[in-house]
């Protein structure tokens, strides 16, 4: 029985490093594509403080060229 509880605790600790792994690829491939965009003056970005107080930043993509 105590084979089952080591063979949860792996499966869980492989799940994990798995989404760790892909949201880190992820993070990376939105912040080079966020420099490409701004650099090709398609990013346009204000910002702007919320009813709260809280600073916001309202983000638009605009359409390339070729599209």
């Amino acid at each position: 029985m105590d084979n089952i509880y080591y063979l949860s605790g792996a499966f869980i600790l492989i799940g994990a490093g798995f989404i760790w792994w892909t949201n880190k690829r992820a993070y990376e491939k939105g912040i080079k594509d966020a420099v490409l965009l701004h650099r090709e003056g398609r990013l346009k970005y204000k910002d702007y403080d919320d009813e709260d107080g809280v600073g916001m930043v309202d983000i638009q993509i605009a359409p390339s060229d070729e599209d």
